[in-house]
This record gives structure tokens, sequence and C-alpha cells, in this order.
């Protein structure tokens, strides 16, 4: 009699790499197609002597595989870490929990179909549909192949102990979810360390390419139209206007807008592309342009639910992933000197004991709430956490931040998040030299400044700000720092120059 073949120690995470490579090639297309789409309406806005965001010094990088591929991760280790443990998720508990049963198998099937219909239910999406209609059926094959093959002696109770610490760790963390809790995860995990800090400026240039590829038009910065048939000049001059006020830019070639608006006697029609989207009497378009263009843009919006999946990818499937990770690197440290079930459940408790520290550092290094009273004293502080709570309060509060005597060395800070903060407090700062102070950071090194920078310069409406913010965009690289410039210039006042 033959003795049974022990299979080499394997980890899920290997089927984890296997769906994120799938979701990374589509990512890839996904985003390059976008590129290529966005390359085409910045140019012709350029071309027709519109200030293009990105700028030409970015605009070129549209047509390249780098930005595409770089900017794809984010909807691997979002949507695609998602689809990837759900899938995952599907097949322990249908082989593990209900044994195989076929029945359960089909309700599965209806939910992924149900999925495929969610999120198509604006209209067809191409890549989106892709992602559900490839990645779980592959996964699922391999995944069910695996476990019919692999003969372990593991207890169901011992295998659940191996999935306790990721509900755990989720209702931990749950505790902290706040509105401010995504920016003190910046400023306490990533901007406080060197490697932080690259990541940091690695999403800052690379995650517009992805955010283009799913924005709802009335998100875009650079939006688009063409006029046809207007009848009278007034009609004409009052479209334009309303158009201008909107963000969107006239264009002369008509077959290459976001937004084609035609008259047709008493009426507007809306297209986009070849599609009818609706159709309204010009006076109503002229008394609330606002809502009619957010209708336009909601009833072209396909994206809708591809964006909620990936908003709740990214909640959910990418703190997953890094503990799979985690655990994989562990697994395969501890099985050295371990066996395959020991080294599992050490991998676990380590992962489990690594969440709860970082948590613990998380909580203690939180911006307390400080009141008004306690500024001046939070100001002075040795903790720089201490004096960004501080600041946050002003910012709160919009309290003249140069009434502090701690004011001048503030500026003069090393500390980033403290940088940012004090950019952002000046925003409800009215006095001149406190302007000079702010328009400074316009040359931070750190684009997160440099972004708080501009966005306090909107909020300030001092219209002497415009020249210093054309002249950053003109000579900035980064497309993150010219979006925050673009909107600050919309906040002034400033308008697109006319056609000629």
């Amino acid at each position: 009699m033959k003795k049974p073949i022990v299979s080499a120690p394997f980890h899920p995470v290997g089927m984890l790499l296997i769906g994120l490579l799938m979701a990374q090639v589509l990512a890839t297309i996904q985003v390059y197609l976008s590129n290529i789409d966005l390359y085409a309406t910045v140019s012709a806005a350029n071309e027709a002597g519109y200030l293009a965001i990105p700028n030409q010094q970015v605009m070129g990088g549209l047509q390249y595989f780098a930005p595409a591929f770089f900017g794809g991760l984010f909807f691997t280790f979002t949507i695609g870490a998602g689809i990837t443990l759900g899938t995952m998720a599907a097949v322990w508990i249908w082989t593990q929990v209900f044994l195989s049963n076929k029945l359960i198998l089909f309700i599965f099937l209806f939910a992924w179909v149900g999925v495929l219909l969610f999120v198509n239910i604006h209209g067809f999406c191409l890549i989106p549909t892709l992602y559900f209609l490839l990645i779980p059926p592959v996964l699922f094959k391999l995944a069910t192949r695996r476990k019919a093959h692999r003969a372990s002696s593991s207890s169901r109770l011992q295998r659940l102990v191996h999935l306790i610490p990721i509900p755990l760790l989720a209702v931990l963390w749950f505790t902290q979810f706040d509105r401010a809790m995504f920016l003190d995860l910046r400023d306490n995990l990533l901007l406080s360390n060197p490697a932080g800090r690259k990541f940091s400026d690695f999403y800052y240039t690379y995650t517009l390419y992805p955010a283009e590829a799913f924005k709802s038009q009335d998100q875009k910065i650079i939006k688009t139209c063409g006029l046809e048939n207007i009848q009278t000049r007034s009609i004409n001059l009052n479209l334009q206007s309303k158009l201008a006020a909107n963000g969107y830019l006239l264009l002369p070639d008509t077959d290459q807008v976001d937004l084609k608006i035609i008259q047709k006697e008493d009426n507007l029609v809306f297209r986009s592309g070849e599609r009818l989207v609706f159709q309204i009497p010009v006076n109503q378009f002229l008394s609330d342009s606002r809502k009619t263009l957010q209708k336009f843009s909601q009833q072209i919006d396909r994206n809708t639910s591809f964006r909620q999946i990936t908003f709740l990818s990214l909640l959910f499937g990418f703190p997953v992933l890094i503990y799979m990770v985690l655990h994989a690197v562990l697994y395969y440290l501890f099985i050295l000197f371990l066996d395959r079930k020991a080294a599992a459940v050490t991998a676990s408790i380590m992962c489990l004991l690594s969440g709860i520290s970082v948590l613990a550092y998380f909580q203690l290094n939180r911006s307390d709430n400080v009141s008004i009273k306690e500024i001046s004293h939070a100001l002075g502080s040795d903790n720089w956490q201490t004096r960004v709570a501080a600041l946050k309060t002003i910012q709160q509060e919009k309290l003249e931040i140069s009434d502090y005597r701690t004011y001048p060395r503030l500026l003069k800070s090393r500390i980033l998040q403290e940088r940012y903060w004090l950019a952002r407090a000046l925003a409800f700062s009215r006095r001149s030299d406190t302007y000079a102070d702010l328009l400074t950071f316009l040359n931070d090194k750190n684009t997160n400044v440099r972004c708080m920078a501009f966005y306090s310069l909107g909020l300030r409406q001092n219209a002497s700000a415009i020249k210093p913010i054309l002249k950053r965009i003109k000579m900035s690289d980064n497309w993150y720092s010219q979006m925050y410039a673009y909107n600050a210039l919309r906040s002034l006042g400033w308008k697109q120059p006319k056609l000629p």
C-alpha cells in the first residue's frame, strides 16, 4: 500500500496573488484607456487656449505605460483584493461550512450574477464587469481543486481559530472610526516615518490616474462642451456664461466633447457622444444650470456602483490583504522551525498582536481635543501631536493664528504634519502678513502642505493670489498640486480665457 503524498506547505496567499495579478492586468488596461481619453481632452483644451489640468509637464505621461501600471495598483489593492478575498471566503464557506452542498453553490452563483447586474445597473461597464466576470470563476476553480486534493487532519474548530484575528481586529479598529481617522492615519502612521512618506508620495503621484478612470462627469476638473444650432446671440452668450460658471470649457470641435448641447426650437438637447440624454426648455436651463448639469452627470454616470464597491473594498479588502501578506511572511518564516499547523497558528497569533500593537500606537498618538482656553499652552508643547491638535482647534473655530506668540516658531517647523495644519489654519486669518506667510507654503517640498496652501488661499478670497497660483501651476510637475491650485483659482473667481 502506497503512503499518501504529503504536499508542500501551502499558504492561501498564493491564491490571493493570482487574483491580484489578474486584477492588475485589468486595472492597467482600465487606467491606460482612461489616460488616453484624458490626454485627448486636455490636449484639445490646451490647443484651444485654455489652462489644462494636468498641465503640459504631466499630460505627456498619460500616453505612457508606467502611470497606467502604477495607477492601476489602486484598483488592484481595492477592488481586486475585495473580489479575490470575497471569492476565497465563498469557497471556504462552501467547502468547510456547507460541505460542498450543491444548493448552497447555486445560491452563491445567484449572488455572483446579482453583483454583475449591480455593477451594470446604470449602464454597461466593460472593465468593471470583467473584474467580476473573470476573477471569481478562475479562483473558485483553483481553490476548490486545492481543497479537494489536500488532506488535512485539522479539525473545523482549529481552522476557525485562524480566522478569529480578522473579525476581532476589525471590531477593535472600528472603535477608532470617525471623520478624522484617515487624516490621523496619514499623520501618525505614514508621514511620521521615511517609509511611510515614500508611500504617501507614491500615492499622491499616481492616485489621480485611477481616480479619473471612474469619476463622474461632475467630479472632473476639465469638462468640455460644444454648442450647435444656437438660434440667437443672446442665448449663445448666456449658455457660454452658465457653462463656464460650472467649469465647462467650450471647444470648437463638438465631436470631441463631454457634453454637446443642440438647440431645437425652444428646447436644448443634451447629448453625450452619440447618446441623447435628455432635453429641456432653454429657460429652464438658464434659470438653474447647476441642477441641470448635475442631472446630466448622474444620467451618464455608469460607475456609481463600481465606486461604491471599490470604497467598501478599500475599507475591508485592503486591510485583510495586509493581514494575509503579513501572515504568509510569518508562516513561511516559522515553518523553518515548526510544523505546518504550529506555524500557521503562531503566525495568526503574531498577526493579531501586531494589529493590536499598531492600534495602540495609533490611539496613543491621535490628536486629543484641545479647548480654546488650552490652545496657547498646547502650541508651546514639546509634543508635535499636541501642537497639531491645537492647530486643528484653531482651524475648526476659525481663530486668528497669528495672535498666538508661538506663531513665528510654527512657521519654521520641520514637522510636515504641523506645517500642513498650520497652512490649513491660515485659511481663516485676515492679516496681510499671514497672507505672505501662506504664499511661502506654495514652495513647500511636501505635496500635502502645498495642496493645503492652495486650498487656504482659495478660502481667503484674496484675488491677488491668482497670479502666483497660475505661476505655480505652470511650473508644477505634480498633478495633485495642480488640481488643488485649479480649484483655488475657481474659488477666487478666476475664469478660463474665452476662445478667440
